[in-house]
């Protein structure tokens, strides 16, 4: 399931233009954010002194995110040649643990810790992506959003450029909005 999603994700990236993923028969909106995230990580680059040649790509997330069950379907898959390690944070990780990840996923649940964190972390080389609109726009770097049942998602370039992170066209082209 997760190959066709990826498989889907590719296609559209390819594409060129603004699209919006719809949720296929049988899947569900986890595994398609899950897909899309990888998708994410495959079209960003970070500085190589925050992700060397062969150190894994470390995505993180909250131990109480609706997400983390199609997530941990992302273990060991390849990202440009990182191996991906799903890390399950705790709820008040140090912010030195965040540090060392590489992409944070956030949901609604989240709203009081990224407050409390998004300042510490604003010059770390750590791609916020929020599964909420309100953490979307307070400093995530990418939100996703659902219109009529499609999957799309809206990028805020300050925060991104900001922790030196580069993000491929082919992504930005995807997106419903950049700022």
């Amino acid at each position: 399931m997760i190959q066709r999603l990826l498989a889907l994700l590719v296609f559209l990236l390819q594409a060129g233009g603004p699209a919006h993923a719809q949720l296929p028969a049988g899947a569900g909106e986890a595994q398609l954010k899950a897909a899309i995230l990888f998708n994410f990580a495959m079209f960003t680059e970070w500085p190589a002194d925050t992700l060397p040649a062969s150190a894994p790509l470390r995505l993180c997330v909250f131990q109480d995110n609706g997400l983390l069950p199609a997530l941990a379907g992302l273990q060991e898959k390849q990202v440009n040649g990182h191996h991906v390690s799903v890390r399950t944070l705790s709820a008040q990780p140090a912010v030195a643990q965040l540090a060392t990840c590489h992409l944070l996923v956030l949901d609604a649940q989240d709203r009081e810790r990224w407050a409390l964190l998004k300042r510490d972390l604003a010059t770390s080389s750590v791609l916020t992506v929020a599964d909420d609109r309100i953490i979307g726009a307070n400093g995530a770097m990418i939100s996703f959003g659902i219109d009529n049942r499609r999957v799309g998602f809206d990028v805020d370039m300050a925060p991104v450029r900001l922790a030196r992170l580069s993000l491929s066209s082919k992504l930005l082209r995807l997106a419903r909005s950049v700022q």
